[in-house]
């Protein structure tokens, strides 16, 4: 398990594995997603990602399901499941300006793609 003690160290993981773009919700909830195999260094840290998420999380409702979710760098980062169990990590282009707002432009652009 990987410590992350911080944001920057949280983007510094987030940052370093491959996404790919999701097929799934495309047209109106655009998306990209880290999976990691078994026994492998991005399962390790998918997992302490989550885990740091579900430790400072904020509260999103998405299709009347609660998720929790934490702004990063230029992304919005969520779990699904247990952070302990889960192979994935999803992220979308939503990001907090500097005033707290939440700007959804680009990833409102990429929808339909």
């Amino acid at each position: 398990m990987i410590k992350i003690e911080n944001i920057e160290q949280f983007v510094k993981y987030a940052t370093s594995l491959n996404y790919r773009y999701a097929k799934t919700f495309t047209n109106f909830a655009p998306h990209e997603y880290a999976m990691a195999k078994d026994n492998t260094k991005e399962l390790e840290i998918i997992r302490s990602l989550n885990k740091y998420i579900q430790e400072h999380y904020e509260e999103e409702t998405f299709n009347n399901k609660k998720y929790q979710v934490l702004f990063a760098g230029n992304h919005k980062y969520w779990s699904v499941g247990a952070w302990d169990i889960t192979r994935f990590l999803n992220r979308n282009w939503d990001y907090k300006e500097p005033n707290g707002n939440i700007n959804r432009t680009i990833t409102e652009s990429k929808k339909g793609s």
